[in-house]
């Protein structure tokens, strides 16, 4: 297959969001997702928590990995997002990013081994999804990898911070 014919390009919210949702329903393992806050994700949403749960309760060594430079939005501005991490803390898990170090400007998701979400600067929308580059998704889960190894702490789902 083309490679380039799977390779869509987004420039809207509703764009970025439909690609990012088309992670979470395709992916059958993993989904990785590195960005400022989440505020453009949409993850509060009921449509996108229903699709987060599903993929929650679907088992099979699932993983989601979300990795962001601030965790306040999520923590204060998102309870779906929260109640799944209360209710999955096996299957998902939030850190911060470390506060030293470098880190790269752009945001990304990867769902699984072959798809990619790559956004030009994480402050932007614009940004390119690839339902099947496998070589971009090995790059992008060994950074990945070394930024998760070093964030600064996780996020709780409850308010002692004892979860």
């Amino acid at each position: 297959m083309n490679p380039i014919m799977n390779r869509t390009n987004f420039e809207t919210l509703i764009e970025y969001q439909a690609a990012l949702n088309q992670i979470i329903v395709a992916a059958q393992h993993s989904i990785r997702i590195h960005d400022r806050d989440l505020k453009a994700s949409g993850f509060n949403s009921p449509v996108v928590y229903e699709k987060l749960h599903r993929f929650c309760l679907a088992g099979g060594q699932r993983r989601i990995e979300i990795l962001l430079d601030d965790t306040a939005y999520v923590q204060n501005r998102c309870p779906r997002l929260m109640t799944l991490l209360r209710d999955f803390s096996h299957v998902l898990e939030i850190r911060r990013t470390a506060t030293e170090g470098e880190q790269p400007d752009y945001g990304f998701a990867v769902g699984d081994r072959n798809m990619v979400l790559k956004r030009v600067d994480k402050g932007a929308l614009q940004g390119q999804f690839d339902a099947d580059d496998a070589a971009s998704a090995a790059v992008l889960h060994q950074q990945f990898d070394y930024l998760w190894q070093r964030a600064d702490g996780s996020v709780s789902a409850t308010t002692l911070g004892l979860g």
